[in-house]
């Protein structure tokens, strides 16, 4: 089984406090993998460590099978490149028009001419159900749900082999956030692309995910399937999924 992602024992600290403790996991190709974990547990460090913008203390972290602490900063850009991000808030260039924002990997990552860029950036519009009408105007104009599906557009154009959403469906009514579960569905299952996300979204959860990890305090605490999420016994899974108020998570 081949894996787009492998995170051995990995750890992080910054100065007394070890925010990730060993954490292990493995995202195979066209998988949607989903980070779940209280505040503070460490989501957003491992995959800021994942994509290289921090270093990490111990462990090794392989994307496509390269240990990217052992890759030159060429080709550690090389292999970011691979890689796209959906931000919480969109992250949309303000001053750039809707193509421009799309195809600004393709021109600034891969220097490819703009009318062939383009060219891609209205085919990735067109596949997150926007059409040419949107191309020409920028961010402020758009909807919370427009936005998302302009950034997500954004981190496909460039055929990543892993998408990272951070938190996709924060801040969006039931309906547009179903929009965007269905279009992260479609990364995976269509367009064979893998998937790490962090969310708090239960729904979301259950839509978008093949396999959950929870973190807690920096540790792995629970893995499995998306159907094991309503079958384990595990306490936190079961206080976390189901937002009882009492359980291990607040007994402290």
């Amino acid at each position: 089984m081949e894996f787009v992602v492998e995170v051995e024992n990995l750890t992080k600290s910054f100065g007394t406090k070890a925010v990730l403790q060993g954490v292990s996991l493995k995202i195979r190709r066209g998988e949607s993998y989903v980070v779940i974990g209280g505040s503070g547990s460490g989501k957003s460090v491992l995959v800021k460590c994942i994509l290289g913008l921090i270093p990490y203390d111990v462990g090794s972290i392989k994307i496509n099978g390269r240990d990217i602490s052992k890759l030159s900063q060429k080709e550690l850009f090389q292999t970011r490149l691979k890689c796209g991000v959906l931000y919480q808030g969109g992250a949309l260039f303000d001053s750039l028009t809707v193509i421009d924002n799309v195809s600004f990997g393709l021109v600034y990552g891969y220097g490819m001419p703009k009318k062939k860029a383009y060219a891609i950036a209205l085919e990735k519009l067109r596949s997150v159900d926007l059409d040419e009408s949107v191309a020409r105007i920028y961010p402020a104009e758009l909807s919370g749900g427009m936005m998302k599906r302009v950034a997500l557009a954004r981190a496909i154009a460039t055929a990543p082999d892993i998408i990272f959403f951070d938190e996709p469906t924060t801040g969006l009514d039931p309906i547009t956030s179903g929009t965007i579960n269905d279009l992260i569905v479609k990364c995976t299952k269509e367009m064979g692309i893998s998937a790490l996300s962090i969310t708090h979204d239960i729904n979301s959860l259950k839509h978008i995910s093949n396999r959950v990890g929870l973190l807690h305090n920096g540790k792995m605490i629970w893995e499995g399937s998306n159907a094991e999420l309503t079958t384990t016994t595990n306490p936190y899974v079961v206080q976390f999924i189901n937002g009882n108020s009492h359980g291990p998570f607040t007994s402290n």
